[in-house]
């Protein structure tokens, strides 16, 4: 096996570390959505041939992300209330979590609770601080802005617990354990899987801007940056409404926050209010997708 240290970029995950390609029913879906006229008919078809991806696009229809007021029993009825495109950003992010057959249940139910939790977090946020930006792409970039650590996870599993064991002893980030054993990011494993799976520029984003020091100023943003800062500070409230940081990393991610958001420390507090909050919505959705 090739050591972590030694990846190449151009040929990771093409002729060491092999991936086969993305499922077919994410093509087949893209291709239908891209007629002038999806048929919705042959969509359906095509999602409930696949009976896994089936039970999962039901389960995040349904799941606090949505908060819908009804239940949603099939998939016509989840394409009809989410419409085409949210379906398709569906099929493609659970395919690549699947795909990549992570078969270490506890830590990919780490990542689901995670990203999950990140999804919902980076909602919020979007609507109350980004009212005008649009929410289509936010889910299925929250959900594997991480993607990057089950590739570490899945083809360097002894670095990755190293990795682990280190950010749970000193209460850090996983970036600064990359950084004390100078090994590639997971930001730049997640980038190389968009690149060999050809997924889309904001999921691409997602995967290589949201740690702390990817944070723009408030008064510094634009369109591009507006979406990286929302998924990053997600990322980052989601880490920091945990018991599993420093007290210098918290205040890290407090200041990076404030200066982000522009507001005042008080504004501050009763926003990580809401984030707590919205951690019990979430209890028990993190294991049934996995």
């Amino acid at each position: 096996m090739i050591e972590p240290k030694l990846v190449d970029t151009e040929t990771f995950l093409k002729n060491h570390c092999t991936l086969p390609s993305l499922p077919e029913v994410v093509s087949k879906v893209e291709r239908e959505i891209n007629k002038e006229e999806g048929n919705i008919n042959k969509i359906t078809e095509l999602i409930n041939g696949e009976p896994a991806l089936t039970s999962q696009i039901l389960k995040v229809v349904n799941s606090a992300y949505y908060g819908l007021s009804s239940e949603i029993r099939n998939v016509r009825m989840a394409i009809a209330f989410m419409g085409l495109n949210e379906i398709y950003r569906m099929v493609l992010a659970l395919s690549v979590i699947n795909t990549l057959n992570v078969d270490q249940k506890k830590e990919l139910n780490n990542f689901w609770y995670h990203s999950f939790y990140s999804a919902i977090c980076t909602r919020y946020l979007a609507k109350k601080f980004e009212p005008l930006m649009p929410l289509e792409d936010l889910w299925s970039a929250s959900i594997l802005h991480d993607i990057g650590k089950l590739v570490y996870l899945k083809f360097f599993p002894d670095h990755y617990k190293k990795l682990t064991r280190y950010t749970e002893k000193h209460k850090c980030f996983f970036s600064d354990a990359e950084e004390k054993y100078t090994l590639p990011s997971s930001s730049s494993f997640g980038l190389i899987l968009c690149n060999q799976w050809r997924l889309p520029e904001n999921i691409k984003h997602a995967c290589e801007y949201h740690t702390l020091k990817d944070l723009t100023p408030k008064e510094g943003k634009d369109v591009n940056t507006s979406f990286r800062n929302i998924i990053c500070l997600g990322n980052l409230l989601t880490m920091l409404s945990g018991d599993y940081l420093n007290n210098e990393t918290k205040e890290k991610i407090i200041n990076g926050s404030l200066m982000a958001f522009g507001c005042t420390e008080n504004e501050f507090l009763a926003l990580m209010g809401d984030i707590y909050e919205l951690a019990t919505e979430i209890n028990d959705f993190s294991s049934v997708l996995s």
